[in-house]
């Protein structure tokens, strides 16, 4: 995603962005920064990725499911809402951190607010399935 697209998830049209980017084999990275603001994606496709996914999900909710603040919020409409755990995303709120799963893939986007960060993952995802990709 280019950082004027990261900017107007922001609702910051005008706000100049930096991207920097870290490729591996099956974890690519970007962060975009700048004017205050600070946006990441990790981008997960190692093998197993729903299962992972739903361990994930399973494990956050089995230390932190009393503590308001650090348990997993299920989002819906996110990504793949047929994964394993009931729904395609989930938001911690300590973290500022949302974790969808969909297409063998799971994202990690850290971003101010949850709002911003369902955003950047539709968008990654729409990406992501465009051919080519």
């Amino acid at each position: 995603m280019r950082p004027r697209e990261v900017a107007r998830l922001l609702g910051r049209p005008g706000l100049g962005l930096s991207a920097s980017a870290n490729d591996s084999t099956d974890l690519s990275i970007c962060v975009w920064h700048g004017g205050g603001e600070r946006v990441k994606l990790v981008v997960d496709s190692a093998p197993r990725a729903q299962l992972r996914y739903y361990n994930q999900l399973a494990e956050q909710l089995e230390f932190h499911n009393q503590d308001p603040q650090r348990r997993p919020y299920q989002l819906k409409h996110v990504g793949d809402d047929e994964a394993y755990g009931g729904a395609g995303a989930w938001w911690t709120r300590t973290k500022s951190q949302l974790v969808a799963y969909a297409d063998e893939r799971i994202l990690r986007v850290r971003a101010r607010s949850r709002r911003v960060a369902v955003r950047v993952a539709r968008l990654a995802f729409r990406r992501l399935s465009e051919p080519g990709r």
